[in-house]
């Protein structure tokens, strides 16, 4: 078997072990460098293949839920770009770890922003409940907070709901 369909396989998994020997057993695990083709981050390919159950092993060994983001997918955003049904309570998860909630990422989106480009009311709920600031500014384009994202991309329900959950 090819190496890297091995790894991406004990990825699926989630078994630990085989891939921690298939790495190389090495003395950063889990905030090493991925393999090639497998992500920059151990942590963030996890996020989009592996189980939650691995997910979580993976933070308790000691993961950075901040890990250095070169694609614009810093790990909460990585989450709701998921298509996966457990993608709110991986969420979850990296915040309970201390996932930065207000980490940009692509288009300089928070992951408010991109909930809120998405469309994710259930993930725009949830990062508002986890403190999400619902005045942050990208720095880059239009500047624009999650409610004038929302508007300029005609996400009505989106900037509805921010609307209704904006405080004041």
């Amino acid at each position: 078997m090819h190496e890297g369909l091995a790894v991406h396989e004990a990825y699926q998994r989630g078994d630990l072990e085989a891939l921690r020997r298939l790495l190389g057993d090495p003395s950063d695990f889990p905030n090493n460098r991925g393999p090639a083709g497998a992500g920059e981050s151990i942590l963030e390919y996890a996020i989009y293949h592996s189980p939650l159950a691995f997910i979580q092993t993976l933070l308790e060994l000691g993961a950075d839920p901040n890990y250095p983001d070169h694609a614009g997918f810093p790990s909460v955003i990585a989450a709701l770009s998921t298509d996966r049904p457990d993608r709110c309570q991986i969420t979850l998860l990296l915040l309970a770890f201390g996932a930065n909630v207000q980490a940009h990422g692509i288009n300089d989106w928070t992951p408010l922003h991109y909930a809120v480009a998405a469309g994710d009311l259930d993930g725009i709920r949830l990062l508002l409940a986890h403190g999400a600031d619902l005045n942050a500014r990208t720095r880059i384009d239009a500047c624009a907070t999650p409610l004038e994202e929302a508007e300029i991309l005609g996400r009505d329900q989106a900037a509805q709901l921010l609307r209704q959950l904006a405080p004041g």
